[in-house]
């Protein structure tokens, strides 16, 4: 990540209580071990260290990595330019999930069932090596379409999977102008902008065929598919997971 108007990163983090790129393209996505989606936000200080981090998973051909922009410390001075409020959401789901009584930013969710400081290569590492995704899951890009495809394979758990398309902006540079991090031009890799349910998943194969004129355009040109149990109270371990860049 390149960084002007040096700020000082700190493992300090960022917290509430809860009431809650880029890699070589190719026209097919290569199957990773880990997703890992990091919680962050322009507003926060404390997540600077996180996001350079994050850019050199997003970077990496067996992670995918994808960055959910909140909106809660918009209060501080700067609003987040990438944020969305359906960011925050899922992020307090995962709290209710694991039984935690606070979001906080940097915040790394490995495989949907495993959280850390975002800053904390050593844990995030270790559990990225140790990680393996059981459902394969292919992307690629045909004449004008995104055609997906989730393999059949046996469920871990008795839980419903669902399959979903994540929308991405693989790059943005942005000059922040108030708040902690204000005079600092910082890049951020693999943004979310939406997350839509497309199908199903219940162990047998699924194929899916998408256009892509309408995926790509305002910002977004990139996505990745999430195959994720669907717990009561909330989104469990994910099960595949895949990603297509090169618009």
């Amino acid at each position: 990540m390149r960084q002007r108007a040096g700020i000082a990163a700190g493992l300090l983090v960022c917290a509430v209580a809860l009431a809650p790129m880029s890699r070589a393209a190719g026209p097919e996505a290569s199957a990773p071990k880990a997703i890992v989606q990091l919680f962050t936000s322009q507003g926060c200080s404390s997540c600077v260290a996180a996001d350079s981090f994050f850019a050199e998973l997003a970077k990496r051909p067996d992670v995918v990595a994808v960055a959910l922009h909140v909106d809660y410390w918009d209060y501080l001075g700067w609003r987040d330019t990438l944020s969305n409020p359906e960011n925050t959401a899922r992020q307090r789901s995962y709290a209710a999930v694991h039984g935690s009584r606070r979001v906080y930013t940097p915040q790394m969710v490995v495989n949907g069932s495993a959280d850390f400081v975002g800053s904390d290569r050593k844990a995030i590492d270790a559990a990225i090596a140790r990680s393996a995704l059981p459902v394969p899951v292919r992307m690629k890009r045909g004449d004008g379409t995104v055609e997906i495809e989730v393999e059949a394979g046996a469920a871990p758990h008795k839980w419903p999977a669902t399959i979903r398309l994540v929308l991405l902006t693989s790059e943005a540079e942005v000059a922040i102008g108030r708040g902690e991090n204000a005079g600092s031009t910082i890049e951020y890799y693999n943004a979310v902008r939406a997350m839509r349910p497309i199908g199903m998943w219940n162990g047998q194969s699924v194929k899916i065929t998408l256009p892509d004129n309408e995926l790509m355009g305002n910002g977004i040109d990139a996505c990745a598919i999430i195959v994720q149990e669907d717990q009561p109270n909330g989104p469990g371990a994910i099960l595949g997971a895949a990603w297509l860049g090169g618009w």
